[in-house]
């Protein structure tokens, strides 16, 4: 109601405005302009459906589109928050599978530097050259005068 008040009160002032326009045909009467004919035909519905017109805006439509637009933003802030959450899930594994990656490759190049170690050791360092084999029979007397002694 209150938003149609202002539509009717513009309407009545053009009527008015174009009361104090009229024309002068060439037979020196005063005629009205057409389209004042027109914004009298305007007003003169108006006045009479003015009563019929059924208000706007009720109370229980603002609630509802109200209750709407809250529901909906929810529904947005739910999708930002469900965004949110995606994104960090993706970057927490990216960035785990980027350390997993450095731990494997740190310890591949651990074990190759090892094993290098250890070729470089048998490399230069041979065990029975180092160490040689001492066989029993070294130490024994030869054949030619062990064969006289006696066991007993």
């Amino acid at each position: 109601m209150k938003a149609v008040a202002p539509c009717v009160a513009a309407i009545l002032f053009l009527a008015a405005e174009a009361r104090r326009h009229e024309v002068r045909t060439f037979d020196g009467q005063q005629r009205a302009a057409p389209e004042n004919d027109l914004a009298e035909e305007m007003t003169h519905d108006l006045e009479m459906n003015f009563n019929k017109i059924a208000p706007f805006g009720k109370e229980d439509t603002a609630k509802e589109l109200q209750d709407h637009a809250a529901k909906t933003q929810d529904t947005l802030v739910d999708a930002v928050e469900n965004a949110e959450v995606a994104e960090i899930k993706r970057a927490v594994f990216r960035a785990l599978t980027r350390l997993r990656a450095a731990t494997i490759k740190e310890f591949d190049t651990i074990a190759r530097l090892e094993t290098q170690a250890i070729d470089a050791y048998n490399d230069a360092h041979h065990y029975r050259a180092e160490n040689p084999l001492a066989h029993l029979h070294e130490d024994e007397a030869p054949v030619e005068t062990d064969k006289l002694k006696s066991f007993h």
